[in-house]
């Protein structure tokens, strides 16, 4: 007797359930209900619909059998998971709907102001769940410095600018652009005093020539959090922050991911 009300309660528990249950390491289980589309479980879960296709094995996105238990990726989301670049004639209805994202959250979630203002070549987030990189000061953005080869201001030497400079007065407080782990907090030739920052997603951004430093090594920080203060340390012209994002170590026009009015 005993048994068979064991047995009962367990089939109980398995038919109230949440239809989102954890499953394996970085996946969830959903089952799916009947007139459920795979379109409305990739919205559920705020994941792509192409992540839900793959961990499935899935021949088509629109036959989907009631009652088949799919896993949800829930972590380690790839670079075209998070990231998409403007092609000529896209449009941010054409890019939602590729996506399976409302135009109106690819505006939200990326600050744009008008839709028609797409730039060729500029990166997009498609997914709310991927690392978004906020702004690393809070004074208005000036751009001293671009991206790109120039002539070192100090050097004269034609050569290739990681980063990009704002203009910073001496203790200016300077903030993580995104969470992460802190990796390098200290001085690096003509960087000065330098903070690294490792995010998910094989990215890391570095804020160089500090006067001062407010973290250390290993420490955990939040977004938005303040990490040191603006100076004119290492090899400079003048008091400035300079800011680099890296994706797999390699540097990144950080206008692609943060915008600069």
């Amino acid at each position: 007797m005993k048994r068979r009300l064991i047995h009962i309660l367990i089939a109980v528990l398995f038919v109230v359930a949440p239809f989102g249950t954890a499953c394996a390491a970085g996946f969830q289980q959903h089952l799916v209900q009947k007139g459920e589309t795979l379109s409305e479980i990739a919205q559920k879960y705020k994941v792509p619909l192409k992540s839900i296709i793959q961990a499935n094995s899935l021949k088509s996105a629109h036959r989907i059998r009631t009652g088949r238990t799919l896993r949800i990726p829930g972590e380690a989301l790839t670079f075209e998971d998070i990231w998409y670049k403007v092609q000529p004639g896209d449009t941010l209805f054409s890019i939602g709907h590729r996506h399976n994202i409302e135009w109106r959250d690819l505006q939200r979630i990326n600050g744009i102001s008008s839709p028609r203002s797409l730039q060729i070549g500029r990166m997009i987030r498609i997914s709310e769940r991927g690392p978004g990189f906020g702004k690393p000061l809070r004074v208005p953005l000036v751009v001293t410095s671009k991206y790109g080869y120039r002539p070192h201001p100090v050097t004269g030497r034609y050569q290739h600018h990681a980063g990009i400079d704002f203009r910073a007065a001496i203790g200016t407080r300077v903030y993580a652009a995104k969470a992460g782990r802190v990796i390098f907090a200290g001085r690096r030739g003509g960087y000065g005093k330098i903070v690294g920052i490792e995010h998910e997603g094989n990215f890391t951004t570095w804020y160089g020539h500090l006067s001062r430093i407010r973290v250390k090594v290993g420490q955990t920080v939040s977004q938005g959090r303040v990490i040191g203060l603006s100076g004119n340390t290492g090899i400079s012209t003048g008091p400035h922050l300079h800011f680099e994002i890296r994706y797999k170590g390699r540097s990144e026009k950080p206008t692609k991911y943060i915008t600069i009015p």
